[in-house]
């Protein structure tokens, strides 16, 4: 099925690793910070006043919705000047903490014993909406190239981030296989881009019935390595 394939594209969150827990855990450590640091925000915002408050922040402003770095910074900077502080100190250092602990990801078990078989014989890489980079990750070890929609300001399913990725590795997109866990964002953008598709259905979800089913379906990469396990090396 996949005998044209020379280029293996993951999604991140929710694909390689799971992306909630570790939002969680960086906000978490992010409004401890700004308790000790700067009070008078937390005194004025709980925790969820505070998520709903960065929400209506990122709907504010489409490209906030693409940078999502650009966001974080831009939201701490208005958050310090709301509140009578240093607005490029905090939000310097408030994105920088986040930042650091948006990397501090735990791996699905599956993930570097199938990047192993899949080294040398693909060249891989990651297209992503999130601000995470593979390149802070052990991916960077495995990954040929990797791109988020910051880098291009286009977000999937927008087809220009996929072609942007393909463009760099000179790969025409039929030869790329697309890995993701959405079946809008991941299977629907890179079908209309070009690519091949496979949805990793970690969760036994349901697919949405008004759209196209990818090539595949799996529920763990391991399966990966079977629907690749016949196809001659190139």
């Amino acid at each position: 099925m996949f005998d044209s394939v020379s280029v293996i594209a993951f999604d991140l969150d929710d694909t390689l690793w799971p992306c909630m827990p570790t939002i969680q855990r960086a906000e978490k450590a992010t409004y401890a910070w700004l308790q000790q640091g700067y009070p008078r925000i937390t005194q004025h915002y709980s925790e969820l006043g505070l998520f709903e408050f960065r929400k209506a922040f990122m709907n504010s402003n489409e490209s906030y919705k693409v940078d999502l770095s650009l966001m974080r910074r831009a939201m701490l900077a208005q958050l310090a000047q709301d509140f009578d502080y240093d607005a490029a100190t905090m939000a310097e250092q408030g994105f920088q903490l986040f930042y650091h602990l948006r990397h501090d990801v735990s791996f699905y078990e599956d993930v570097f014993p199938v990047l192993d078989r899949l080294k040398g014989r693909y060249r891989l890489g990651s297209i992503s909406n999130g601000n995470a980079s593979a390149g802070l990750t052990p991916l960077n070890d495995y990954f040929d190239f990797f791109i988020n929609a910051a880098d291009v300001m286009a977000r999937k399913p927008d087809r220009r981030i996929f072609h942007s990725f393909c463009d760099n590795l000179q790969v025409s997109p039929e030869h790329c296989l697309y890995v993701g866990d959405d079946p809008g964002y991941d299977v629907v953008g890179a079908r209309a881009a070009g690519m091949q598709t496979i949805w990793v259905n970690r969760q036994n979800s349901e697919w949405p019935v008004e759209l196209a089913p990818a090539q595949a379906e799996i529920s763990n990469l391991y399966q990966l390595l079977d629907l690749l396990e016949a196809v001659p090396v190139k």
